[in-house]
């Protein structure tokens, strides 16, 4: 698992795809979450681009992507269950999936089975 934006948004590589999340450190930061905007899948992104926003009790927060990709697809359970994003950040509470490009540079994820 790589970290990105000081260590407040985690990703990891699996089967060719990218998956993205929160750390908990973004967590403390954000409060309790009231709120989730997820992207639509098939969005294609850059890097750095916003790619969710989270409205929290302490902060809001802007989910920034850590590489290049398209949007293959959205935690739906985000939308009405933020209890997951709190309580499993960094397995159940994962944010959204990308497929990197195919000759990109943007294979700086782990390989996990």
């Amino acid at each position: 698992m790589n970290e990105y934006d000081e260590g407040r948004i985690w990703f990891k590589k699996k089967a060719g795809l990218i998956t993205v999340g929160l750390t908990e450190k973004a967590l403390e930061e954000i409060g309790s979450v009231q709120a989730v905007q997820l992207p639509v899948e098939g969005d294609e992104i850059s890097q750095d681009d916003v790619i969710c926003e989270i409205e929290g009790s302490k902060q809001n927060f802007e989910v920034i992507a850590p590489i290049d990709g398209s949007v293959v697809a959205v935690n739906e359970i985000l939308q009405e269950d933020y209890e997951s994003l709190q309580g499993d950040p960094l397995d159940e509470g994962w944010i959204l999936r990308l497929k990197p490009p195919k000759n990109g540079d943007d294979e700086d994820g782990d390989e996990e089975e």
